[in-house]
């Protein structure tokens, strides 16, 4: 797995609206990459050189019923160890990332802090990020 390692560092959520209004809510999640620098991770066989990413992670409610933020930072590895360099050089020169790097550092940030979402959700009474499947009777 290119991603050797996860760590939150910052985690908001404000309920904005004693209430939850009835209707359609929607809920709009906002990964965004912050930073990208090299980092090294030290295994049981020596250090590792990989980048380090610094993300955001932004849950909006529309209507206005709560916002919240997470950030962290993780350990990316590419699968050619030669493309380091050019993931760094591209995110200095232009502030940008590869369609497909963007979409695995996304993908794996995604599916590490939805678990997380769900959890304040349901401790502060707001609808879930994803729909929960719903068993119905048919007559």
């Amino acid at each position: 797995m290119p991603v050797l390692g996860f760590n939150i560092t910052k985690v908001e959520m404000e309920k904005k609206a004693i209430g939850v209004p009835g209707g359609q809510i929607e809920v709009r999640l906002s990964p965004k990459i912050k930073e990208m620098r090299l980092g090294e991770i030290r295994t049981p066989t020596g250090k590792m050189n990989g980048i380090e990413v610094l993300f955001r992670y932004e849950i909006d409610y529309n209507p206005k019923v709560a916002q919240g933020v997470i950030e962290g930072i993780i350990l990316y590895v590419p699968p050619q160890k030669d493309k380091m360099d050019e993931i760094l050089n591209l995110w200095e020169d232009e502030k940008k990332m590869d369609p497909v790097t963007f979409a695995e550092i996304v993908n794996f940030i995604t599916k590490e802090v939805s678990p997380m979402i769900m959890l304040l959700a349901k401790e502060m009474r707001l609808p879930y990020h994803i729909p929960l499947p719903r068993v119905e009777v048919k007559s």
